[in-house]
């Protein structure tokens, strides 16, 4: 079993709540769990009752529970961006970059680039035996888990680029008998390679299903179940595999089970059955936590 288990799903099927079911069925006295949500909109706060923050906070047993600060994530992007055009173009000071940067926040991919840097974070995390992620509603989550794989993309073609460059300076370089550069020399190229390396690392741990889970949630409706699809193509894009489905709200009913079962071929579906109270608080959610296996 994954270490990492990443919750997604269509908004409102209910993944903040089944990924607080997973992280306290996770729950020993040998399992430290982390349960943090990278959704804008939390919901964590409102199933356990309690004020949360981005430092992680102690619920009760071996859980963990945090609500990651995206707009602070946007702000850590952006002035990583920031220090590195002055970096580069710091013999154009008279240019005033502030205004630039000051708008930057709105720019699209500014949010996926937050929501990755939160994710990052939680591969980075030491002292956990299981995270479990609650993430944002399809659109916004899919475009960060491909983050990686572009990046890898866009920083093989710059490379490649920064090469050719290295190349014309060095073919003028002979004529002029001057020193050649090397291109482990480069700060430009080794910049790119150290970028591509990080990304490499963040898209192995999210293929590899001995590391990541990736637990699908949905509920007996044709939306959900629409969207789902969807999901489940774009994942196969992205070289990434679902490891369970979850129905949430379950009523048992044979015709959704075996539809889901007909689409989902050879993934574990389990289900949350439909319950007559709100699951909310320590024992509601270790009363309702043990998922009930649907496959036969």
């Amino acid at each position: 079993m994954g270490k990492y288990k990443i919750f997604i799903g269509k908004g409102g099927v209910g993944k903040s709540t089944c990924s607080s079911l997973e992280a306290v069925n996770n729950i020993s006295n040998s399992n430290k769990v982390f349960l943090v949500s990278m959704d804008p909109a939390h919901n964590l706060h409102d199933i356990f009752s309690n004020k949360l923050s981005k430092k992680e906070k102690k619920m009760f047993d071996n859980l963990y529970v945090a609500e990651a600060d995206l707009p602070a994530k946007s702000r850590e992007y952006i002035k990583g961006i920031k220090n590195t055009m002055l970096n580069v173009y710091h013999y154009q000071q008279s240019l005033n970059m502030e205004k630039y940067f000051s708008i930057l926040k709105y720019s699209p991919g500014t949010e996926e680039y937050a929501s990755l840097l939160v994710l990052e974070d939680c591969y980075n995390k030491k002292g956990y035996e299981t995270l479990v992620i609650d993430t944002p509603p399809t659109a916004l989550t899919l475009k960060t888990l491909a983050l990686p794989q572009v990046n890898i993309n866009w920083i093989n073609a710059l490379s490649e680029m920064r090469v050719q460059i290295i190349d014309k300076k060095n073919t003028v370089a002979r004529i002029r008998k001057n020193h050649l550069d090397k291109v482990e020399d480069d700060p430009v190229y080794m910049r790119l390679q150290r970028m591509k390396a990080r990304y490499e690392l963040l898209n192995k741990n999210l293929s590899d299903k001995n590391i990541t889970e990736l637990v699908l949630v949905m509920n007996e409706d044709e939306l959900s179940l629409s969207e789902s699809l969807l999901i489940k193509q774009q994942l196969s894009d992205l070289n990434l595999n679902l490891s369970k489905i979850v129905i949430n709200k379950s009523t048992s009913n044979s015709y959704w089970i075996e539809k889901i079962k007909s689409i989902f071929i050879d993934v574990p579906i389990v289900s949350v059955p439909l319950q007559n109270k709100s699951i909310i608080g320590e024992d509601k959610l270790k009363e309702v936590s043990p998922f009930i296996d649907l496959v036969e």
